[in-house]
């Protein structure tokens, strides 16, 4: 009977420990099954579509720049692009009345020249023969105004014949028109003709200068002939400079006389200039279909010359919106994103305090970064005007500077993930 008992408890005593022992197991199976479910989250949350982490020394190594959405007044503007050039009344062809010998020239092209400054000097046999037919002229005039004068007394003491006074009369009327055309003549070419009434006689004309300006072409030489009215020096004045620019239909209503424009040309690159319009042409132009804008250009500087070709904005209004720098948004699929910073990534640890993998970059601290899609405005001043689908959390980090970077990061990334 005692050994039955004894046999009894020692069942009993194994029964208890096969499930203590399983109880266990099963607590063990279940904290492996939750280290499994947990870390698996993990891997899945690093590995987030369109998001990328960068170590610190990637971040340094790229100069990444965080920001944050300003509010800004931003320009309104309108396109526009075209030529500078020179009002008719700021250029001049300049020629000689009358033909002659190039005898001397003075200037040479992109010299500066003063209104009269003398250019070049012309001379020929027909300008000494029309200063002797002025002083025939005006002698003969003075014998027919004394023969006038004393037919005039005859005619009205009824002595002479009025038919004669008649004549007299006509003569002297014509020789005195002809008189003063030839003096008109003579004062055009630029000669003196009180100087030439006391017997001084020029024998060569001088080409001058209309106003204050730069010569432009010089198209002749010493020796050569002048035919009368042709093209011999250009004049222009660029300080009176405008420029011609077009406006496309569409936006037409927008530009108003007295607005700014701002524009640049690839000659002189990394400078900005400006004008104010001044007037706007009622007519279109055919092809393309846009108007005529014209503004009046500050040009003390003389850098700027006729027939650059520039391009530019009209300043049409200003408005206050959200926006970034330029270089904070990249473009993908013909869409624009930009990167908000979401977290930071701390140093994996074993439950001794130590790093786990030494050595390993992977275990470097990180910063996360998820790229959201925006809608882009108007650009101006290094800035863009963006909308958000959206709403972030206010003071959100936004990269800046490296921004195609984590672009290129993130594709490899989804490469990588992708085998």
């Amino acid at each position: 009977m005692k050994n039955i008992k004894i046999i009894t408890a020692i069942l009993f005593i194994g029964i208890l420990v096969s499930s203590c022992g399983n109880s266990s197991k099963n607590k063990e199976d279940k904290h492996t099954e939750n280290s499994k479910e947990n870390t698996s989250e993990e891997v899945h949350d690093d590995h987030e579509e369109g998001t990328v982490s960068l170590t610190e020394q990637q971040m340094e190594a790229i100069s990444l720049k965080l920001v944050t959405i300003e509010n800004k007044k931003m320009n309104i503007s309108v396109k526009a692009s075209g030529d500078l050039e020179v009002a008719p009344q700021h250029k001049a062809d300049i020629s000689s009345i009358v033909g002659g010998i190039i005898k001397n020239i003075y200037v040479i092209e992109g010299d500066n020249v003063k209104k009269g400054k003398i250019l070049a000097r012309i001379e020929h046999p027909d300008i000494i023969q029309m200063q002797q037919d002025y002083l025939n002229n005006l002698n003969s005039l003075h014998f027919l105004e004394q023969e006038y004068n004393r037919r005039k007394i005859l005619y009205e003491e009824k002595v002479g014949s009025g038919k004669e006074f008649q004549r007299v009369t006509a003569e002297y009327r014509n020789s005195k028109t002809n008189l003063k055309g030839q003096k008109m003549k003579l004062r055009m070419l630029g000669l003196n003709v009180s100087s030439i009434e006391n017997g001084n006689l020029y024998s060569t004309v001088n080409i001058v200068s209309p106003f204050n300006g730069k010569v432009g072409k010089v198209e002749t030489n010493i020796g050569a002939y002048a035919a009368p009215l042709t093209k011999l020096i250009e004049v222009v004045n660029n300080d009176e400079l405008h420029a011609d620019v077009m406006v496309f239909e569409k936006d037409i209503s927008k530009v108003k006389v007295g607005q700014i424009l701002n524009f640049t040309t690839s000659s002189l690159e990394g400078q900005e200039f400006s004008g104010k319009i001044h007037a706007i042409s009622p007519v279109f132009e055919s092809n393309p279909k846009a108007i005529h804008v014209h503004a009046e250009i500050d040009n003390k500087s003389k850098i700027l010359i006729p027939g650059m070709y520039i391009h530019g904005q009209i300043i049409a209004n200003e408005t206050l919106t959200n926006v970034l720098p330029e270089k904070a948004i990249v473009t993908e699929d013909e869409k624009s994103h930009i990167f908000i910073k979401i977290k930071n990534e701390e140093h994996a640890h074993d439950e001794s305090g130590n790093h786990e993998n030494e050595g390993d970059n992977h275990d470097e601290p990180k910063m996360t970064f998820k790229m959201i899609e925006v809608i882009t405005g108007i650009s101006n001043n290094g800035f863009t005007a963006i909308k958000l689908l959206k709403e972030l959390p206010e003071n959100t980090l936004i990269v800046s500077d490296g921004a195609y970077f984590l672009l290129a990061e993130m594709g490899k990334g989804e490469a990588e993930h992708s085998h």
